[in-house]
C-alpha cells in the first residue's frame, strides 16, 4: 500500500541544516511516516532494528522494516512538526508531533544509533517513543 497522495505539512525548526546527518535523521523520519521505502532502503542497514517501544515491538532487519510499515493500516497524516534534532558521534535523537487528519496528535522520540561516526553512517537501530 503506497503512502497517501495528500502532502504532510512539515515543520522544521532553524538551524537545523548545520549538520548533515540532521538532515539524514529528518529525511529518514519522514520517510518513515510516508512509506518512502527507496529513502529507507538509502540510511538504513540491512540489519536494522527498530524497538516500538509503547507496543512493546521490535521489528529486526530492513526488509521487516518495510513490510511492517506497510501492512500497518496508518491515518492520514497532515503535519510532522520536529521540534529538536540532535546529533552526536555515533547517536541521534529527533521529538515532536504527528498530526493526524482525525485531530489526534501523537507526540514522539526516536533515538537513533548509526553504523558509524561518517557522514555515510546507516541507520542500526531506533527506539521510538510515541505518547
Amino acid at each position: 500500500m503506497e503512502s497517501s497522495q495528500n502532502e504532510m505539512k512539515l515543520i522544521i525548526p532553524t538551524g537545523c541544516d548545520n549538520a548533515p546527518r540532521k538532515q539524514i535523521v529528518i529525511d529518514f523520519t519522514v520517510a518513515l511516516l510516508e512509506q518512502k521505502n527507496e529513502i529507507i532502503k538509502e540510511y538504513a542497514e540491512a540489519s536494522v532494528i527498530w524497538y516500538q517501544l509503547k507496543d512493546d515491538r521490535k521489528i529486526e532487519n530492513r526488509s521487516s522494516l518495510i513490510t511492517t510499515l506497510q501492512d500497518v493500516n496508518k491515518d492520514t497524516i497532515n503535519c510532522l512538526e520536529i521540534y529538536h534534532v540532535i546529533t552526536h558521534g555515533k547517536s541521534a535523537s529527533i521529538n515532536g508531533v504527528i498530526s493526524l487528519e482525525n485531530g489526534t496528535k501523537i507526540d514522539f522520540c526516536d533515538v537513533y544509533v548509526f553504523s558509524n561516526t561518517a557522514k555515510n553512517g546507516k541507520v542500526k537501530e531506533i527506539k521510538s517513543y510515541r505518547l
